[in-house]
């Protein structure tokens, strides 16, 4: 899978992902939410790796009107690491 590039905003040291749903790890097919300048982008976990990296898939960008960002576009292939991730639900 060709991935986007695309530097996401950074978790706060010793800020923990918020969990919702039945998990309380990041795994292949949960919903995560990540932010680029602020903007929240809603992807789903299509892999994991034991790095603590994803690959992703961009299912929205709640609490806007957009429909994409950049380059980035629903559907759109992404690679995350876990510092990127402010919330997972399961």
């Amino acid at each position: 899978m060709k991935t986007q590039e695309i530097s996401f905003d950074l978790r706060q040291q010793g800020q923990p992902i918020e969990y919702a749903g039945s998990t309380r790890n990041v795994s292949d097919g949960c919903e995560v939410q990540l932010e680029a300048d602020g903007v929240q982008i809603c992807a789903k976990v299509v892999k994991t790796y034991d790095d603590q990296t994803f690959e992703g898939e961009v299912t929205g960008f709640p609490g806007s009107n957009l429909d994409k960002l950049g380059d980035l576009r629903i559907g759109s292939p992404i690679r995350f690491q876990d510092r990127h991730i402010f919330q997972c639900a399961a």
